[in-house]
This record gives structure tokens, sequence and C-alpha cells, in this order.
């Protein structure tokens, strides 16, 4: 974490220490110690904070990372993936980083790690949701989601196309806001529904051949 904090002011001396905590946690995530993987992948965030290390490497390791059986490691990875991708569309969209890691997030959803491919998931809505990934490529690759096996994955997929807030199901909320939601009609969203490509063929020709 000192050579993290310090890295931006040796640039020459430090220029591979973040290639080597990347390749660190790559090659040997599933047998760290817990502490010691979270406190590598904290000073790399610090790295990317201090925009030293290229994002497209590291968002894409941390996905990898989401399979570790680490609660609380997986949610400060799934924090950060959202916080920085929001950070680097903040100012103009960036196309090309963007194309990169949605292609590889349509891989994350194929993943054989259910939990991995359901914080994919949670990351492509969540980026929808604030507009910051609110483009065609992104809903039709959310769209695979649809015909998961894994019954979490199709609901996540499911409630997002009917347009629902999941903020409804949070346990944090009282009795009498519940209360007051059950009064009001329900306000449905349809708008990703139409940035599928021939949504009406895509899913009648899934039916037929199921």
């Amino acid at each position: 974490m000192f050579l993290a904090q310090v890295g931006h002011c040796y640039p020459q001396h430090l220029a591979d220490f973040p290639q080597q905590l990347k390749e660190l946690l790559s090659y040997n995530h599933t047998v760290l110690d817990a502490d010691l993987r979270m406190t590598f992948c904290k000073a790399l965030i610090l790295l990317r904070n201090k925009n030293l290390i290229n994002p497209t490497s590291l968002l894409e390791l941390f996905f990898e990372l989401l399979r570790c059986h680490d609660k609380l490691l997986r949610k400060t990875l799934y924090t950060h993936i959202v916080t920085d991708i929001k950070n680097i569309n903040a100012k103009h969209k960036n196309n090309k980083l963007n194309t990169t890691l949605q292609n590889f997030m349509y891989t994350m959803l194929q993943d054989s790690n259910p939990t991995a491919a359901k914080i994919s998931l949670d990351v492509m809505i969540e980026l929808y949701r604030r507009n910051i990934w609110n483009d065609a490529k992104t809903v039709n690759v959310i769209t695979t989601a649809c015909f998961s096996k894994v019954t979490k994955i199709l609901v996540a997929g499911l409630t997002f196309f009917l347009g629902k807030d999941e903020d409804e199901k949070k346990d944090s909320d009282s009795e009498s806001e519940k209360h007051k939601k059950k009064k009001k009609p329900e306000v449905f969203n349809f708008s990703a529904i139409h940035l599928i490509h021939d949504p009406q063929g895509k899913y009648s020709m899934h039916t037929c051949s199921s």
C-alpha cells in the first residue's frame, strides 16, 4: 500500500509494480490469504485512481476475481468497476473501451461460476440505469441472461426488461413505505426492450425452438 501511495512519485522505479501486483493476483488469487488478496486489490485500485494502470486490463482482472468465495472482496470490486466505468465516461463516451469491456462481459455472463456471472449482469444493469451504458449493445448482451439456466440470473434479466425498480425488494424499506408503495399503481419502463435487435423475432424464435 505504501508503494501504491507513492507510485506517482517514482514512475521509473515503480514502472513494473502494477503489473507485478496484477500477475500475483491473476495466478494466485485462489490460494492467497483473503486479507492479503484484498490489500493487493486495494493497492491496484489506488494505482488506478492515480491513472498509473490501464483500465481495460485491470477491470478484466477484477471481473475474473469475482469468482472468489469472498463476499467482501466481490462487493469492493463491484463498487470499483461501476465507479471506474462511470468516471471513464464522465466527460465523453469512451466507445473503444466500452466495446472492449462489453465484449468481455458477454463472456462473463456465460461464466460457469454463477456468482461471477450474476455480478457481471448486475454491473451492466447498474450502468444502464445510470445512463452510462444505455446503448443497444449493452441491452442485447443483457438479453442473454433471459435464457440462462441459473434462476437468479434469469430472474434478474427478466426483471430488468420489465422495468421494475429492484429497490422495492430491499429489506431496508420500512413497512410503512412498502404500504405506501402498494397504494400507488405500478410503473413499468419498457425502454430497454426497444433497443433489442428484432425483439419479437428473437423471443418468438427461441420459444418455438424450445
